[in-house]
């Protein structure tokens, strides 16, 4: 018995040692396990439904994640266009809760980047007329003075205090961030307005800067030039309308009554016309003193029904028209409607 004990120590021996001996233990032969997933793998995707795209990007930015834009239809945005809280995200890949294999994760938004490039730049523009209509006054001078460059102000008030008023003369001239009306087709809203109201008063409107030009300026001073008052001066369907709305942004100007009296009673000069085309029917009367003036009434077919030639008349002429007559006068000067 004491023979085999030798032998089993030895084959024991060489069974825990192994046929190559040293080799680690089958336990330490195995690698240890290593994480699969990176940090960026690891981070949850946050749930950014109803979220601003501004919002969705930096929550993901904070995670490591880079955010990729699709819209509606599936087509990608650009990575050079600036999303803001006006795109609302709509869902994500992966969704809430779960986990992304790369870099990106994908953001779905209600709106494609086209229609939000459209809508930026449309934003831009309304932004920019707000700040200009906020700023209105700013945009304005006028031009007075009959000689030499003329004063600026920068109100139709300020217009109003100056001795450029006092002194009579022409009108003055508006300018619109230093551009003469006429030449800025782009009108503000509120400018615009004022341009449509003319409109609405059956005048045909040819140049929208001129006809806002010319209601600013009648705020400012009436053109009283060339040996003829404001007043002395015919006036048109479009100077009549001109007037009345002018009087909705100045009804406190010292010439209002001047504006009232072109809106209420109408002027025509000497002349040949139609009752009821250039001149209304009606009671029409010139100015006190007038000499040397005639007058005819005449039917359709030329027959004269009324006439007469004043020598000199201290209080005026006064002749009553109706439609459809033809009416002429010479040396008689303005007549104004009075009924």
């Amino acid at each position: 018995m004491k023979l085999y004990i030798p032998a089993l120590v030895a084959v024991l021996a060489f069974a825990l040692t192994g046929c190559g001996g040293g080799g680690k233990p089958a336990a330490e032969a195995t690698s240890k396990p290593t994480a699969s997933a990176t940090a960026k793998q690891r981070a949850i995707v946050p749930d950014l439904v109803g979220k601003s795209a501004l919002e969705a990007k930096s929550h993901l930015d904070k995670l490591n994640y880079r955010a990729r834009f699709f819209g509606p239809d599936g087509q990608s945005w650009s990575a050079k266009t600036q999303v803001d809280d006006t795109v609302l995200t709509v869902s994500t890949s992966p969704a809430a809760g779960g986990f992304s294999g790369n870099d990106f994760v994908d953001v779905r938004v209600n709106i494609s980047e086209k229609e939000f490039l459209t809508g930026a730049t449309a934003r831009a523009a309304a932004k920019d007329v707000a700040d200009a209509e906020a700023n209105i006054a700013r945009r304005y001078t006028y031009s007075c003075g009959v000689y030499g460059p003329g004063h600026e102000y920068k109100s139709f008030e300020e217009v109003w205090g100056s001795g450029d008023y006092k002194d009579g003369g022409e009108a003055c001239e508006i300018k619109i961030l230093g551009i003469s009306p006429s030449s800025k087709p782009d009108l503000l809203p509120s400018e615009q307005k004022l341009v449509d109201d003319v409109a609405a008063r059956g005048v045909a409107i040819k140049s929208p800067g001129e006809t806002f030009g010319r209601i600013m300026n009648l705020c400012a001073k009436l053109d009283n030039t060339w040996g003829a008052t404001y007043m002395d001066k015919p006036t048109t369907p479009e100077s009549r309308a001109e007037a009345a709305v002018a009087l909705t942004i100045c009804p406190d100007a010292p010439h209002a009554a001047e504006l009232q009296n072109t809106v209420n009673s109408p002027r025509v000069a000497d002349g040949t016309m139609v009752v009821g085309q250039a001149m209304e029917p009606g009671t029409w009367k010139t100015k006190p003193g007038v000499k040397g003036c005639y007058w005819s009434r005449s039917a359709g077919d030329g027959t004269i029904l009324a006439n007469d030639i004043i020598d000199f008349a201290p209080d005026g002429v006064t002749v009553t028209v109706n439609a459809g007559e033809g009416f002429k006068s010479s040396r008689c000067g303005v007549w104004v409607k009075i009924g």
